[in-house]
């Protein structure tokens, strides 16, 4: 008896990025049970972003507010097309 086998496999680029976040204001205080708005840039060492997204989550009684890069609300460039083996990046957070 034979048998054959064949496998494949295919590496596949992020869908998006887990992201935790305790939120504080100017002194330091926990900003919990609240909306936020936050705006995640994705850059390289040369201008412009190549990405850019919104959130508004809430947070919980902690602070921390929970989010996927990737799945936000996007304002420039398309996630699934950034060529990460072309890095390096770096991720921009900005709060209000």
């Amino acid at each position: 008896m034979v048998s054959l086998f064949s496998l494949q496999t295919f590496a596949q680029t992020p869908q998006g990025i887990n992201y935790q976040a305790v939120v504080r204001d100017a002194s330091g205080d926990v900003i919990n049970n609240q909306a936020v708005s936050i705006r995640i840039s994705i850059l390289t060492t040369i201008p412009p972003a190549v990405y850019v997204e919104t959130h508004t989550p809430t947070t919980n009684s902690f602070g921390l507010a929970n989010l996927v890069i990737g799945n936000g609300t996007v304002t420039q460039g398309t996630f699934s097309t950034i060529d990460w083996a072309n890095g390096p990046y770096f991720i921009q957070l900005e709060i209000d």
